[in-house]
């Protein structure tokens, strides 16, 4: 019996019981991990199958998971949930699965042929500089989910994920870096060596100032965190009140370089997929266009009189989570005519903030936020010096009205969500010391 099979017949047993609303989503992956550590070479393959199951009426509900697949004729928990509601199918845009779906996974020679290039990389941009741990995973899954509305879909996944430990030459502490991409051969050991040895010689000779303003331009790391930051002003309903608060006497929440986007079919993307993790289907939406608030991210249930206005937003980190809402690729609109050199010529004092040292504070009721940061004070266009132990702080408000001009270096992070920034020129924002 095929799958799809299997789980319309437990739906149709589970009607018979008296839960006419259901859903069974099911998923089977297969992953590679490669570790270089204290403990040498370490590898692993590893192959999985399980399922979750929802299930009720309008008046309570349940949650199962499990291993393998559902069996029908299974005892069941007692509903002691709130009612369930599933979404009813929509038209699914036509969908082609990218090619690399079918390319091979990693195998071991290829990956430590990587590990250790980057090793060699690294210690030839700053000797000294010891890898204490570098993490590989790479791995590929089928998903199939059938709800009692007649969704029925399938569609396959792969994700790779690259963590580094790396400690400076001389003292301070070790520096941490988590990247993803959709397979390991994206990862360049050059570019990593550089962006880590980069990161490490700003910690290990940056001061910070005690008070400055000036023209920043905000690398994409540090764009990343910021709009990480914004998540309550472009996820849900509430959404749209906060951005009320915001706007300005042009009805714009931010300046006409302010275009914010969230893609689930985003072209390369690690959570490329036709539809979330409901069923629903994916699209671009369109969050902030030219500075102008367009909408939040909303779920098929955040606005039932639109639903044109909704998207497939419902995400499944693995198989025995309960479906949330959350991005998938969100994203600050790049310019693909603007590079980040000419941005830096256009500072003619200001700094370069090109990473950040923990996650900030963001607090949009108050319209502040204060943000780790190092990077270079700027003369003419030129690094000065490096800065280090610096807050960037200013208002919410004045960032995303203070963004002069955005590059074409589009850059994405792994943060609930893939979350995606160019270099951004900003004014208008504060540095200062961190104790301050």
């Amino acid at each position: 019996m095929s799958a799809g099979a299997h789980s319309r017949e437990l739906l149709q047993q589970l009607g018979k019981s008296g839960y006419p609303i259901a859903e069974v989503y099911c998923k089977r992956g297969r992953s590679k991990r490669f570790e270089l550590g204290p403990q040498g070479p370490q590898s692993g393959t590893y192959q999985e199958e399980g399922w979750t199951l929802r299930a009720g009426d309008a008046h309570s509900s349940f949650f199962a998971a499990g291993s393998g697949r559902p069996q029908p004729g299974r005892s069941w928990p007692l509903p002691d949930g709130q009612p369930i509601e599933l979404p009813r199918p929509s038209p699914i845009p036509a969908w082609r699965p990218p090619a690399d779906l079918d390319a091979p996974l990693a195998v071991e020679a290829e990956a430590y042929t990587f590990l250790e290039s980057l090793e060699r990389e690294l210690l030839g941009e700053l000797p000294g500089a010891r890898l204490l741990r570098a993490v590989m995973e790479e791995g590929s899954s089928e998903i199939e989910l059938v709800n009692s509305y007649d969704i029925e879909v399938s569609y396959r996944s792969r994700a790779a994920s690259l963590y580094l430990e790396v400690m400076p030459p001389v003292g301070g502490e070790s520096f941490t870096l988590h990247l993803a991409e959709r397979e390991v051969r994206r990862f360049s050991p050059v570019t990593l060596a550089r962006l880590v040895a980069n990161r490490l010689h700003l910690t290990q000779g940056g001061e910070s100032p005690k008070r400055d303003r000036g023209d920043m331009l905000l690398g994409p790391a540090v764009g990343i965190r910021l709009l990480a930051g914004l998540r309550s002003l472009f996820l849900g309903p509430g959404g749209t009140a906060w951005a009320a608060a915001l706007r300005d006497r042009r009805g714009c929440i931010g300046s006409q370089c302010l275009t914010v986007v969230d893609d689930g079919r985003l072209p390369g993307g690690v959570f490329e997929a036709p539809v979330d993790g409901e069923g629903f289907p994916t699209r671009e939406v369109v969050l902030v266009e030219e500075g102008r608030f367009c909408q939040p991210l909303l779920t098929w249930r955040d606005d039932r009189s639109s639903p044109s206005r909704a998207s497939g937003c419902v995400r499944r980190p693995s198989w025995r989570d309960a479906p949330r809402v959350g991005f998938s690729h969100l994203f600050l609109r790049p310019n693909s005519s603007v590079s980040v050199g000419s941005l830096l010529q256009a500072v003619a004092r200001g700094y370069y903030l090109v990473d950040t040292d923990g996650p900030g504070q963001f607090d949009i009721e108050q319209d502040r936020f204060r943000l780790p940061v190092s990077g270079f004070a700027i003369r003419q266009g030129e690094p000065a010096a490096p800065v280090a132990g610096a807050v960037l702080c200013g208002a919410l408000s004045a960032l995303l009205r203070g963004i002069q001009a955005v590059a074409r270096d589009l850059t994405f992070r792994p943060r609930d969500g893939m979350i995606g920034s160019p270099s951004l020129l900003v004014s208008g924002l504060e540095l200062s010391n961190r104790s301050a």
